[in-house]
């Protein structure tokens, strides 16, 4: 009578490859990269959202809402190197706007390389909203009563999230990504 052997756990199931005689580790199955692509989803997706906020947001901002504000609030600031919002809106919309696109789109089809571009890209908003807090002021403080005053601690928040989860997301994908040596790997037949 055969002994009863616990089940492989599932990062230790194997995958009968297509084809092939032999059975090979999971990790090294041709379709586990999808798999592995798959994974991660519930820290993904807060970063896919964040990044397709700042992306519509910002872009949409730079062609339709900087234009339109008063040029007396270039001089309001501790700084004054713009004399018009023309490079502030290209700011906006194409660095900021554009690299959160570019963040969201790898987070989802590259999640190795789209986790460093969501470091980036809240670092660059973050930096972005530094220099116009300068530039204009802190507005929460000149214009409490407004609404739209709390948009520039709103997204140095939302820019710091996207580069904790975009840090947070790579320390995950390295932790599950493991070096095998060569003398440990299986060989095919």
């Amino acid at each position: 009578m055969a002994t009863p052997t616990a089940a492989p756990s599932k990062s230790e199931s194997l995958v009968k490859s297509p084809g092939a005689r032999s059975r090979i580790p999971n990790q090294w199955h041709p379709l586990a990269l999808s798999q592995e692509l798959r994974r991660h989803w519930r820290l993904r997706g807060p970063l896919v959202a964040l990044e397709g906020l700042v992306a519509l947001t910002a872009i949409q901002g730079a062609i339709f809402v900087v234009p339109a504000l008063p040029k007396s609030w270039l001089q309001q600031g501790a700084i004054t190197p713009f004399t018009d919002f023309t490079i502030p809106a290209v700011a906006l919309g194409v660095v900021c706007g554009g690299s959160a696109l570019l963040a969201l789109v790898t987070v989802v089809t590259r999640p190795w390389i789209g986790a460093l571009a969501s470091i980036v890209a809240g670092l660059i908003m973050v930096g972005f909203e530094a220099v116009e807090i300068a530039v204009v002021g802190f507005t929460p403080m000149l214009y409490p009563a407004q609404p739209q005053a709390w948009l520039q601690p709103f997204y140095l928040a939302v820019g710091a999230a996207m580069s904790v989860l975009g840090g947070y997301l790579w320390w995950v994908l390295a932790r599950s990504f493991r070096l095998v040596p060569i003398e440990e790997r299986p060989r095919r037949q």
